[in-house]
């Protein structure tokens, strides 16, 4: 008798985690979740190489965009612009100060949002859910490019870095969401294209991850028994409500 409800208790959670009919709340993460921030940022790349070398770029955009990869300064940190500029002895004070406008504009101006993002978000909507952005970025610039895309509306809740004092994977930016929403892990769904900051601290949390497998630009990362649900387009994961 314990055997069979020891299987019963085993079925019944492979039911709720393919079925997630509890969930109350999804938490998104922003920047190649919703939108590819990795092209505009190469766009943005590729126009400051336009403006140093006066059209005459000998570079690809991949090269500047390859400072930002470092983990000297932040990934969205100017400082990475004038270390490029610097060692090519292009440096001026002027002419930083413009790259860094030119790198600004150009990002959030080419923001593109992923095909079918705000039908899915609708739907999730009528749903009555409740639909938050966890992201790394400050709070500016997420309104800046939320509003830019035309998404600002859809969330009840905005946690930023300067939200909570930290960035993922501190698990901060989590419960932070829970608390304001005062709704339980379990009942909560994680969205995101990072193993590493979205997926794997979510999951120590308790709550339910569907990785945005679309949006990982970053090669050889281990994926396997990293998350729950595996979102190859955004919209996949209207099949998690069917």
């Amino acid at each position: 008798m314990e055997e069979v409800e020891k299987n019963m208790n085993i079925i019944q959670k492979d039911l709720e985690r393919v079925y997630p009919g509890v969930l109350k709340a999804v938490l998104f993460d922003m920047d190649n979740t919703l939108f590819d921030f990795v092209a505009a940022k190469l766009e943005a790349c590729r126009e400051i190489l336009s403006f140093i070398w006066k059209g005459d770029i000998t570079e690809e955009p991949s090269v500047l965009f390859r400072y930002f990869l470092r983990g000297v300064y932040g990934f969205e940190d100017h400082e990475n612009i004038r270390d490029y500029m610097q060692e090519r002895n292009v440096f001026t004070a002027q002419g930083y100060r413009k790259c860094c406008e030119i790198y600004e504009r150009e990002k959030l101006q080419n923001l593109e949002l992923y095909p079918a993002v705000t039908d899915t978000l609708d739907k999730l909507k009528k749903l009555g859910l409740k639909l938050v952005i966890i992201t790394d970025a400050d709070s500016y610039h997420a309104l800046a490019r939320l509003t830019r895309v035309g998404l600002l509306n859809y969330f009840d809740l905005i946690v930023a870095a300067d939200t909570t004092g930290t960035k993922k994977p501190d698990p901060a930016h989590f419960l932070f969401a829970l608390k304001e929403l005062g709704i339980k892990p379990g009942e909560t769904l994680v969205v995101g294209d990072n193993i590493k900051r979205d997926m794997v601290p979510a999951r120590k949390l308790g709550l339910r991850t569907a990785y945005a497998s679309y949006g990982d630009w970053r090669p050889g990362e281990e994926k396997d028994q990293c998350f729950d649900f595996r979102l190859d387009t955004f919209s996949d994961m209207l099949d998690l409500f069917h």
